[in-house]
């Protein structure tokens, strides 16, 4: 796909939205409800979801934080509908499929045998397609069920194209912060989707992961088969599980507080404990295992192509952010937290600790923290997101190049939550995790 294509196909999203308003101006009341609204909307995610289908690369992954960001405009409105989320959601891993016979040629190519003899069973129809590739049901000659995961041919070269556009990648970081991001941030960010295309990266950082949360009680992670992984093919142990729109959807209370605490715990815990950050949360990303009952439900983590190592000065600073948070004496709570943010980068300007918009910011980040058992719903994901986009654009905060990753996925890893609407004690799991900073008396 060139950069021509993509465009392209921007112009006709654009086009399906200003005709879908054309014929309510002509056949209803030209002032637009909210229905209206939503009927743009949703023409407009149709259309995306078909172009995005058919290009993949970073149209689709700008499609899938579409479906999830809690900030994507379709309809001209701020926050899409519902319903356009859904039909963006299938993008996370039910985008159209590449042939098999295209899908065969790239694992010979790099693995050296065509599928059909690698594995003792091979499914050519893919069991879930996204952005840069799909994946493919299989079987070891040992009897080992796994997944491969093969990387569309060409995709390559199209996102490459994708990453060279500053405008583009302010998009893939997100609606509420994207706008706010200095060039050498955009940089950091395109860097790291480029990295996605090397499968044999994805696997050493899913082995990092993995060894990072070795025993915990919900926490699972795919095992990677590296004798049949290469730069373009990733075999892994397989997965399975209830998707996080299924388990949303019908999960009991119960099991989306589990899924919504294991979840925290990844998202915050990689970074703040293990010095990892996987900087894709999206949905799809995450698969929940029921088991025998909601107590030994587990949370199978996916997807580690856009994964980095945090230096340990990075991740001791932001260590401060949030043991100021959980510190139970307010004033020194607000210094320690303020200290934090300069001591990472964050706090660009003193003078604005005191405007509406960083206080707005501080309560948001604070709320989960403030009780035992916080109800994540999908308003606060959406509150957090907001207040985190006004206050970079008011100035009095910024994200270096260093961090923008990190508060990217912060702001996804919320999203996620969000959709569970599940309390859990989000202050007692980071407790946990990190303690409160304070050396106890000898």
């Amino acid at each position: 796909m060139s950069d021509g294509d993509r465009r392209s196909a921007e112009r006709k999203v654009g086009w399906a939205r200003l005709w879908a308003r054309a014929k309510q101006i002509v056949t209803t009341d030209p002032t637009g409800s909210d229905e209206d609204d939503q009927v743009v909307d949703e023409e407009a995610a149709r259309v995306l979801a078909v172009q995005a289908g058919k290009l993949k690369g970073g149209l689709a992954k700008v499609a899938q934080l579409a479906a999830y960001d809690p900030g994507a405009t379709l309809g001209g409105r701020s926050g899409a509908t519902q319903a356009a989320r859904t039909v963006l959601g299938g993008l996370w891993d039910k985008a159209p499929a590449m042939s098999a016979a295209a899908i065969g040629k790239v694992v010979e190519e790099d693995l050296g045998k065509p599928p059909q003899v690698l594995f003792a069973h091979w499914d050519p129809m893919s069991l879930a397609a996204a952005s840069i590739g799909q994946v493919h049901a299989a079987t070891l000659h040992d009897g080992t069920e796994v997944v491969v995961k093969v990387q569309y041919p060409g995709v390559a070269d199209a996102l490459r194209a994708d990453l060279d556009d500053a405008g583009f990648v302010r998009r893939l970081a997100g609606s509420n912060i994207g706008h706010s991001l200095e060039l050498d941030a955009l940089r950091a960010l395109g860097e790291a989707v480029r990295g996605e295309l090397d499968y044999r990266a994805e696997a050493a950082a899913q082995d990092r992961f993995t060894a990072a949360w070795a025993g915990h009680r919900v926490l699972r992670f795919p095992r990677t088969v590296h004798e049949l992984s290469s730069a373009r093919v990733l075999t892994m142990t397989r997965a399975r599980g209830k998707t996080m729109v299924d388990v949303a959807a019908s999960g009991s209370p119960a099991l989306r507080r589990r899924a919504a605490g294991a979840i925290y715990e990844f998202a915050w815990g990689s970074p703040l404990v293990h010095r990892l950050l996987n900087a894709d949360p999206n949905p799809g990303n995450f698969l929940v295992d029921p088991g025998s009952g909601e107590g030994d439900a587990t949370v199978w983590c996916l997807d580690f192509g856009c994964s980095l190592e945090l230096p340990e000065a990075v991740r001791d600073a932001d260590r401060e952010i949030w043991w100021g948070l959980l510190d139970d004496d307010s004033e020194k709570a607000a210094e320690r937290f303020r200290m934090g943010l300069a001591r990472s980068g964050v706090l660009l300007r003193t003078d604005r600790l005191a405007t509406d918009a960083h206080r707005a910011w501080e309560r948001a980040l604070m709320r989960p923290l403030a009780t035992h058992d916080f109800h994540w719903t999908p308003a606060y994901a959406r509150e957090l997101a907001e207040t985190t986009g006004r206050v970079l654009h008011a100035g009095g905060v910024g994200l270096p190049a260093r961090l923008l990753l990190l508060w990217r996925q912060r702001l996804g890893a919320a999203a996620v939550i969000g959709m569970l609407d599940a309390h859990a004690p989000f202050r007692t799991l980071l407790l946990e995790l990190i303690g409160t900073g304070r050396k106890a008396l000898r």
